[in-house]
């Protein structure tokens, strides 16, 4: 490890500790400021919560001050119609006004605007239709205002109409006989709280929702929402809602703060996303991280350049040994200090001193090893090829020799005599077909038993020259034709003709022989195809390919194959040095053989040779 490294390491545990231990004040600090961001919220929801009662509680106020400044029970119905209308004048909130006998009946006409933009007076009214009106009467809280005392107010449930949403409720009105109540029903629109709830919200960052003493949705920034009177009861600032006034959690996602609307029973909601609500927390936090990073690293820069000072001769000490793994001894390292480094310095040159005395010695000793090594390689070579000459005469010498003098000669008088008779003899078109077939096999006899004693010739110093690939396979399948047929073996022959290489012609036979021999024994028990197929791998190469559908060899034995002495035969047939000889052969004329078997598939043989003129 370097020292810089080591220094990086130091650094790091001297910093671990501080900076545990300020996360830790932070973690302290961030679970504070989230306290007082629950409070904070938790105080805005009760502040809300009190708007709506003392919007609420206004119109309240106005109409029983209203109500009490006239006695109704002597007026005309007229009177009662202006007295309505003074009812009506007390908020611009109020959409419509009732007057109710203990039958529930109008005493005279509730008091509503149908098109309140035809009158200037009340251009921000909501224009409310005599069915809305019968509605509004009909979903009024009567049975509970008669059980309550005069002037009390009774709240009806809020309730959604053309118009918006809406509440009504009822002031009971006791009259001088003491026996008798009337019931003047007011109907107000809640459009104007609710917008004072949302914009509450939108202007702090966060959401600002209210429900009714049911759980229902009466105000919410999305009025679409709003006005379907949404179930929240299920909500957890309700569940809360249920035991408390107020309060206020974390959720997964969001703060939520919660308060009950006195006297009403309803409920104001905040929710402000977790991610806004700990921006400030986030953002401290990344302040201190920025800042302890910042600390790091300046410590980092100065460890840099003191150890720059120390690495300096250190980096002399490395180069001089790399000079020395590159064996270049006679570097030396120049350092004048006269510290610890120094004194390194002086006896790493020393050092080099010695290593190139050393290998002066040891030079000398790999000069005369490698004497030794040559005359020994030189001695296996003649063996190696004093081996392929037994190989190759163990195999067919014996049977190149019979066939020289037991089937040559008398060949060469059936053809004579045969040429004779066609060149003499008059006879009829079938004798002659016949004499011709003769000449024929005479001729591939002749043929076939050239190519074996051409084969069997044992050769001196085998001769590189430019030779015909496609003729030195024709040679060598020759040899083992017949026997494939014999064996049922069909031949899938596809060799381009006019390629040349360089090499010789007889040790090349010889391998491809030796593959098709290979191949043979292979399938001999249930035949199959031989394929011999040759192609140009490129402008320099080209490969010879002959496959089987043999028997296979096992992947274990696909190491072992070019081995000599080692055979995949069941019966040896031959003296195992047959791929031994092929792979020298092939590697003394500059090229390749790989092999590719899968067993009960058949082999693949490829013969890789520089075309001629490329291993020269």
């Amino acid at each position: 490890m370097k020292l810089y490294q080591q220094l990086i390491i130091f650094v790091l545990a001297a910093t671990a500790i501080p900076l545990v231990v300020g996360m830790l004040i932070l973690h302290a600090n961030e679970q504070q400021l989230g306290d007082r961001l629950r409070s904070s919220r938790q105080s805005s929801a009760v502040t809300l919560a009190g708007v709506v009662e003392r919007e609420t509680n206004e119109i309240f106020g106005r109409i029983r001050r209203a109500m009490g400044y006239l006695s109704v029970e002597d007026m005309s119905p007229a009177e009662l119609t202006g007295w309505l209308g003074i009812l009506y004048k007390q908020s611009e909130d109020i959409t419509q006004v009732a007057l109710l006998n203990k039958d529930g009946a109008e005493i005279v006409p509730g008091l509503y605007l149908d098109h309140p933009e035809r009158y200037p007076e009340y251009a921000g009214r909501k224009g409310v239709t005599p069915d809305e009106h019968a509605k509004f009467l009909a979903d009024l809280p009567r049975k509970k205002a008669y059980g309550v005392s005069a002037d009390s107010i009774v709240l009806g449930q809020p309730r959604v109409v053309g118009y918006g949403l809406c509440i009504s409720f009822i002031v009971p009105l006791l009259l001088p006989d003491g026996q008798n109540r009337w019931l003047v029903a007011v109907e107000m629109s809640l459009a104007r709280i609710a917008r004072r709830i949302v914009e509450a919200g939108d202007t702090r960052g966060w959401v600002a929702w209210m429900v009714d003493d049911r759980g229902r949705l009466i105000a919410h920034p999305d009025s679409k929402v709003a006005s379907r009177l949404r179930d929240m009861s299920e909500h957890p600032a309700l569940t809360a809602l249920g035991s408390r006034t107020q309060g206020s959690f974390f959720l997964k996602d969001s703060l939520v703060a919660f308060a009950r609307v006195p006297e009403l029973g309803w409920g104001v909601i905040i929710d402000q996303p977790r991610s806004e609500a700990l921006a400030e927390i986030r953002s401290t936090r990344r302040v201190t991280l920025f800042w302890t990073g910042v600390s790091i690293l300046a410590l980092l820069i100065l460890g840099w350049l003191f150890t720059g000072r120390i690495t300096r001769n250190l980096r002399l000490l490395v180069n001089g040994a790399e000079e020395f793994s590159k064996g270049n001894l006679s570097a030396r390292v120049a350092i004048a200090s006269h510290d610890e480094v120094g004194i390194l310095a002086s006896t790493f040159n020393h050092m080099g001193e010695e290593l190139a005395a050393s290998r002066e010695e040891i030079e000398a000793w790999n000069r005369e090893l490698s004497k030794r090594v040559e005359d020994r390689t030189r001695e296996l070579e003649i063996a190696h090829r004093r081996l392929l000459e037994t190989s190759k005469l163990a195999a067919i010498g014996q049977l190149g020799a019979g066939v020289a003098h037991e089937i040559n000669n008398p060949l060469v008088g059936i053809l004579g005599n045969v040429q004779l008779v066609l060149k003499n003899l008059e006879s009829s078109p079938r004798e002659l077909e016949m004499l011709k077939k003769i000449e024929l096999a005479a001729k591939r006899c002749r043929e076939v038993t050239q190519n074996l004693l051409r084969f069997s010739e044992q050769e001196e110093d085998p001769e590189h020259v430019e030779v015909d690939l496609c003729k030195v396979l024709e040679d060598a399948f020759s040899l083992t034709e017949q026997q494939l047929r014999e064996q049922n073996i069909n031949t899938s022959w596809d060799v381009l003709p006019g390629v040349k290489v360089t090499g010789d012609h007889r040790q090349l036979m010889r391998v491809f022989l030796s593959l098709f021999s290979n191949a043979k024994t292979a399938m001999r028990e249930n035949g199959g195809v031989l394929v011999v197929r040759s192609s140009k791998v490129s402008a320099a190469e080209v490969k010879v390919l002959v496959a089987d559908t043999g028997k296979g060899i096992p992947p274990e034995q696909l190491e072992r194959i070019f081995e000599p002495f080692f055979t995949t035969k069941d019966v040896w047939t031959n003296t195992g040095l047959g791929l031994s000889v092929a792979y020298r052969v092939i590697a003394d004329h500059g090229g390749r053989i790989d092999v590719e078997s899968e067993p009960g598939r058949g082999s693949s043989f490829s013969v890789f040779l520089p075309t001629a003129g490329e291993n020269s």
